[in-house]
């Protein structure tokens, strides 16, 4: 339903209002309506433009921009003219009314263009300094964005993956710049033509010192000359040594966070003329900021090496969390191959069967999360704790156990209590048909392990773990089989061997301790003929979690932490 014309025109009558002169509606082809018009701003007359949807409910607020003309660039402005009227977060607004959203926009962009005007008047660009990052991914917009993978702020380093370079007639070699790295030692992928390039790093030692191209105006060859009389003599001969297709990274100090741009042009020395000039904007994409947008702030960051025995479907997704936690370091145990029976509830997919688990896993992991370290034993983890020593062991935060086996998890744990380190172990697993799962968290060569568990209420050692949510009758078969003795497997699906995960990275995360079992609330055990324990009736009437500390499930006479 479109507006009617009675409320375009009380959009016209406030512009009037406002002494907007020059008043020009006119409807645009996306479906959007715009209002030029000209305003007097700070003394000065400046072309406005407000677009809004053509319709009776606004889901966005209008934007208001200044018309292309000659002015300077201003605070919360982009180099389009765009006014940042809002931040988009968390925007809540009735939207039937759309004149009072009409009159919050252009209100909010004349103020905000009155006191940038007001600030420039006066030599103060403090808050544009402190988004110019903002503003100078406006000015080149179109280009694509370059990947930094290291903080090039700590490094000297510094090379460029280029890609897909070729030659045409009568113009020199041109490279598509992927990402920048550091050091030429970090290999780029193999499976694309890529080659690496030297990047001369200037660091800017003032923000005055950067060139800020007014509104409407690119950044170019001119832009370029302009900006290269604020260099040093030794940054000038530093750019004059390097080959002829240059890569310059632009360091500008902005008060909050640096700001990068990436350079790239073709010089040619007899004419000193530049050809395929472009400026691209650096997206940062190193560990340390990534962490820190999930409000986890450098000052808290530690060196955490976790290992993770059993990367099947818990034990993959574990991984998956951690790695975009702040664990420096995964440790990845498991002698499985990938299987097509494994797709339908594992991190990995199609195109890793038939790999190593944990050559696969690691290989997806380190291509998603940069400065991710991730070691690999195709082994079980037994054998990798015997190649452990005190000292290695110390260095652990974390031994995540999700291998599905409890006998050799057991082992673990008994090997554990024989070394001199204290070691965070989780171990976490899943009851069938997907009815529940459990984590535990403990210290080893502290009281209370998973092999308390393994005892009955009147502390006889046991078979079955005594906080399972269903009990286990003689004759009850839980797994099922497909294709045979070799395809039987335990039934769950992608979402309980999720949740469980969750749940351990979370123990690990928080270097927590105790037991949490979870139950599903759209099913029982008594729809697969099992008999519901009383921790399922605890769990379920707490809304499907139930959560014991380790003093309720420690066993004094257990045969591994007691001894």
């Amino acid at each position: 339903m479109k507006i009617s014309d009675g409320i375009q025109q009380s959009f016209k009558n406030y512009i009037q209002s406002l002494g907007g002169k020059s008043i020009e509606s006119y409807d645009k082809k996306d479906g959007f309506i715009a209002i030029g018009f000209d305003l007097n701003i700070h003394g000065q007359s400046v072309p406005l433009s407000v677009k809004y949807v053509g319709q009776k409910r606004w889901l966005s607020l209008p934007t208001v921009s200044v018309a292309p003309c000659t002015l300077p660039a201003l605070a919360h402005v982009g180099n389009d003219g765009l006014i940042c009227v809002t931040d988009h977060q968390g925007e809540m607004f009735d939207s039937a009314d759309l004149f009072g959203l009409f009159k919050y926009a252009v209100d909010t962009a004349t103020g905000i263009l009155t006191n940038a005007l007001k600030l420039y008047s006066v030599g103060n660009r403090e808050a544009l300094y402190e988004e110019i990052d903002g503003y100078n991914q406006t000015v080149v917009s179109a280009a694509p964005i370059i990947i930094a993978t290291h903080n090039p702020n700590q490094s000297d380093s510094l090379y460029a993956w280029c890609i897909n370079f070729t030659r045409q007639r009568n113009t020199p070699q041109c490279h598509h710049i992927k990402c920048l790295v550091d050091g030429a030692s970090q290999h780029p992928p193999s499976s694309s033509p890529y080659t690496a390039i030297k990047v001369t790093k200037i660091i800017l030692p003032r923000i005055e010192d950067f060139v800020i191209p007014n509104l409407f105006t690119s950044f170019d060859e001119r832009w370029w000359e302009q900006q290269t009389l604020n260099f040093s003599t030794q940054q000038l001969d530093s750019l004059n040594k390097k080959s002829k297709f240059k890569i310059v990274l632009l360091e500008i100090p902005t008060p909050k966070m640096h700001t990068y741009l990436v350079i790239s042009y073709y010089q040619d020395m007899a004419s000193n003329k530049y050809r395929n000039f472009k400026v691209q904007t650096l997206q940062r994409g190193w560990r340390e900021y990534l962490l820190n947008r999930t409000g986890i702030e450098s000052q808290f960051l530690s060196k955490k090496t976790v290992v993770i025995a059993g990367c099947g479907s818990v034990g993959s997704r574990v991984a998956e969390i951690l790695a975009e936690s702040d664990v420096d370091k995964l440790v990845l145990v498991d002698y499985d191959d990938m299987k097509t029976d494994n797709i339908m509830r594992h991190y990995l997919g199609i195109q890793d069967v038939n790999q190593s688990k944990v050559s696969a896993l690691k290989n997806r992991l380190q291509q998603n999360i940069p400065e991710l370290e991730v070691v690999i034993y195709k082994t079980t983890i037994l054998n990798w704790l015997n190649s452990q020593n005190d000292e290695q062991l110390s260095e652990i935060h974390s031994i995540v156990l999700a291998t599905g086996h409890p006998p050799t998890e057991l082992e673990v744990c008994r090997r554990l209590y024989t070394y001199e380190g204290n070691v965070h172990v989780v171990s976490g697993w899943l009851e069938a048909y997907g009815l529940g799962g459990h984590t535990l968290g403990f210290r080893s060569n502290e009281n209370t392990c998973l092999k308390c568990l393994y005892y009955d209420d009147d502390g006889n050692p046991s078979n079955y773990i005594k906080t399972s949510l269903f009990s286990n009758p003689s004759g009850i078969v839980l797994s099922k089989n497909i294709t045979g003795c070799a395809g039987a497997f335990t039934a769950y699906g992608s979402v309980h061997a999720m949740k469980t995960a969750v749940i351990m990275a979370e123990y690990v995360i928080e270097n927590k301790v105790g037991l949490q079992s979870w139950c599903a609330t759209n099913k029982l055990p008594t729809n697969y003929n099992l008999k519901a324990t009383k921790h399922h009736t605890l769990a379920l009437q707490n809304g499907g979690y139930y959560s014991q500390p380790l003093n309720t499930i420690k066993v004094a006479g257990c045969s591994c932490c007691s001894t």
